[in-house]
C-alpha cells in the first residue's frame, strides 16, 4: 500500500455512521405482506408461550425493539436472527415456517374475501358474502 492511500483509508474509517432508524416499509407488497405474516406468527408464537417482548428478545440474544420491529414489520430479520428467534421460541425453522405459510396463504385470500363481504347492498347497507 502506497502513502496516497493511507490517508484515504483514515479518512474514511473516521466518516460518522447515520443510524436509520426504522426501517421503511418494502415497496413490494408481497415483500410487506411477507414481513406482516412473519411478524404475527412470531407475535403469536411469543404469546403462546406467555413471553413478553422483553423475556423473548433475552432468550433470542436481542433487544426488546428488535422483537417489537420484527413483530411489525419494520425490520426484516436476517436470517440468523430468524435461526435464534426459532430456537428462543423452541420451534423448529420448518414448524416456524408451516406457520407462517398457513398465516401468508390466508392473508393472500383476505383481500379478496373482505371486498366480497364489505360491497354494499342495495340502500347502502353491507351485506356478508
Amino acid at each position: 500500500m502506497n502513502q496516497g492511500t493511507v490517508p484515504s483509508l483514515v479518512q474514511t474509517e473516521q466518516i460518522k455512521v447515520k443510524r436509520l432508524g426504522r426501517v421503511p416499509p418494502s415497496p413490494n407488497p408481497s415483500v410487506q405482506r411477507r414481513r406482516l405474516a412473519f411478524g404475527q406468527v412470531v407475535r403469536v408464537r411469543r404469546k403462546a408461550l406467555g413471553l413478553s417482548q422483553e423475556k423473548l428478545a433475552e432468550r433470542a440474544g436481542c433487544d426488546r425493539q428488535s422483537i417489537n420491529r420484527v413483530e411489525n414489520a419494520a425490520y426484516s430479520p436476517s436470517l440468523d436472527r430468524v435461526f435464534r428467534l426459532a430456537d428462543a421460541l423452541g420451534v423448529s425453522l420448518s414448524e416456524l415456517f408451516t406457520d407462517f405459510d398457513k398465516v401468508a396463504s390466508s392473508d393472500d385470500q383476505a383481500p379478496a374475501t373482505a371486498a366480497r363481504t364489505t360491497a354494499p347492498a342495495r340502500g347502502g347497507r353491507t351485506v356478508p358474502g
